[in-house]
């Protein structure tokens, strides 16, 4: 692994990748996030290191990760913002974030309490919203082959292409919550993430 950090939108986009990655020790996972390190000040934006340990053979990797600006702090009751850009993701691929979203699409459906089950649900919302910037293409119905950053992502979409559809993802998309307008009043208000 390159010592060098990886470009993500925001930490938020970080933790994701972290959750969509297999372990580097024994390839299963899944990895979970740890609290972040110090904030490191380096041109041309901000570096963040955050430990993550794999579910299954608990060994701990830092990865770093370059941000535009450092995470800033985030209402209770709004999901953070991936990426505020039109560029697709250059660390969390199309069928990562189709994974991403089906585990949190999973865990809404068990989740009792509602208010968590709709922030797990807009988390998911923003997966596809990051999942649909790779289609290039308004003519073709299915993303380019550089949307997919491995091997494993490639024979996915070479095997079931129709789960890469445009129209499904955004037929899934339709069926899920759009966030609410934060009210000025609950602006001041926040967590870091």
């Amino acid at each position: 692994m390159s010592d060098a950090p990886l470009l993500a939108h925001s930490l938020a986009e970080a933790c994701l990748y972290i959750m969509a990655t297999p372990c580097p020790s024994c390839g299963r996972g899944p990895l979970r996030d740890g609290e972040p390190g110090p904030i490191e000040d380096a041109a041309p934006g901000f570096t963040v290191s955050v430990p993550a340990t794999c579910g299954s053979c608990q060994a701990v990797t830092r990865l770093r990760f370059q941000l535009p600006a450092p995470p800033q702090a985030v209402p209770a009751y709004q999901v953070p913002v991936v990426n505020p850009t039109n560029e697709p993701s250059q660390i969390v691929d199309l069928a990562q974030w189709i994974t991403l979203f089906r585990m949190m699409t999973e865990n809404a459906g068990k989740e009792e309490d509602k208010a968590a089950a709709r922030m797990l649900s807009l988390g998911a919302a923003e997966c596809l919203d990051e999942a649909l910037k790779f289609y290039d293409d308004a003519d073709n119905d299915l993303p380019p082959v550089e949307a997919f950053f491995g091997k494993d992502s490639r024979d996915r979409f070479k095997a079931h292409p129709e789960q890469f559809s445009r129209r499904r993802l955004l037929h899934l998309r339709s069926k899920l919550p759009t966030p609410w307008p934060m009210r000025p009043d609950q602006q001041s208000k926040g967590t870091t993430s």
